[in-house]
């Protein structure tokens, strides 16, 4: 976004929504944006109290009516962003304004904004809004505001509300679901099957590289004893040796894979997306909305599958629709013209070690409660039983 003063500007994208031009620009300072233009001090709100009815008037201006009451309520437990639902009152009676809207800000804890800015997950999922929605057919909400400030690392976004509940990691997913889930990820993959050199034209947007997969083997081995200390005495001992395995083979993992690049979420399970009815329904009509962009990047989609199915089916339902749900996928990438099914099955056979990883890694960096690490543990059993399932220590040479 264009401050106030001089800004060189890289790129411009302008759309239409409610009658009123939205535009999109991102500076040389690294700012995000995208909605009606103003200062990026008026922007942004950052702390609940700051989405009152003034902000929302000067960032939504729907059609010249005014929001006159705004009430705010938190919604999931994410920690590292605070996300709350807006009810809205409006100065007159028209079915077309809102009532509803989500709004995501920074977190109050100063320890969840640091880990934000060591991850960079403001930036990421602001950048996916503003600039990468256009290009893709996943579904995720609509954004009607975004806002990242480069220099403080704050951001806003505001979004409307999409349908469906919250998937559950530990209660799983049903057939269904997963079906749905793969259709997703072919709407999010093949419009940006190995189009990496041109993505990365948005400055936000990296691919990881040897010092990213240097840093992610350092992390693994440095964390994975605490890992077992805490959940020997839960898993099962050809999970604890699958772990152990996967701390002396991450590299060779890595280079392994064959498909290109595109874009992928990072942290494709249930706990990030909506679905309506349930994530438990038999219903063959279930639809997905894919939610929490704060891990986008470049990556091999053939993993988000892995990672969505390993984490979210139970394992005899996996085994029972695995090879017919990975043809889903490949046949979908092929459909839009993208996409080799030998690569992707292989890569698939792969991506079922990013669940264990994010077992290990991720369980030793927040908070230890019991749901958490119950959750941690169920992922760590499916991923592991996932890879043996797959050979997948055979293509790595064992």
């Amino acid at each position: 976004m264009q401050r106030w003063g001089i800004a060189v500007v890289v790129t411009v994208r302008v759309a239409v929504t409610h009658g009123v031009t939205m535009s999109h620009t991102s500076d040389d300072r690294g700012d995000i944006y995208l909605g009606v233009r103003c200062p990026m001090a008026a922007a942004l709100a950052t702390t609940v109290e700051g989405l009152d009815a003034d902000y929302l008037n000067g960032v939504l201006a729907v059609d010249g009516a005014r929001v006159t009451e705004v009430a705010a309520t938190r919604i999931g437990t994410g920690q590292v962003a605070l996300s709350l639902l807006l009810e809205l009152t409006w100065d007159r009676d028209d079915p077309e304004l809102p009532t509803q809207l989500v709004a995501k800000i920074p977190a109050a804890e100063a320890e969840s904004r640091a880990a934000a800015a060591m991850h960079r997950t403001y930036e990421l999922e602001t950048g996916f809004y503003a600039d990468l929605t256009g290009m893709v057919s996943v579904p995720h909400p609509r954004a009607r505001h975004v806002a990242f400030d480069a220099a403080s690392g704050d951001f806003t976004l505001i979004m409307e509300v999409a349908p469906g509940v919250v998937g559950d990691q530990l209660a799983g997913c049903s057939v269904p679901a997963a079906t749905a889930i793969v259709d997703a990820a072919v709407g999010l993959h093949a419009p940006t099957w190995d189009r990496a050199e041109e993505l990365l034209a948005y400055s936000w947007l990296t691919r990881p590289d040897a010092a990213t997969l240097e840093m992610r083997v350092g992390a693994y081995r440095h964390l994975l004893p605490g890992f077992i200390e805490r959940f020997s005495p839960r898993l099962a001992p050809e999970v604890i040796d699958a772990a152990r395995w996967l701390g002396e083979r991450l590299v060779d993992v890595a280079l392994a894979y064959r498909s290109p690049m595109c874009l992928v979420h990072g942290d494709f399970r249930l706990d990030n997306m909506l679905f309506d009815p349930s994530a438990d329904a038999d219903d063959a009509d279930v639809s997905v909305t894919v939610v929490d962009w704060q891990t986008v990047g470049l990556g091999r989609g053939s993993v988000d599958v892995a990672y969505a199915l390993g984490s979210g089916l139970s394992a005899d339902d996996r085994r029972r629709v695995e090879e017919s749900l990975v043809a889903r996928y490949a046949d979908g990438l092929a459909a839009a013209g993208v996409g080799v099914a030998d690569e992707v099955t292989h890569d698939y056979r792969l991506g079922a070690t990013s669940g264990l990883a994010m077992s290990v890694i991720a369980s030793q960096i927040v908070a230890s409660t019991a749901r958490g690490d119950e959750m941690f543990a169920v992922m760590a059993e499916r991923h592991a039983a996932q890879m043996m399932d797959n050979a997948t220590m055979e293509l790595v040479g064992g």
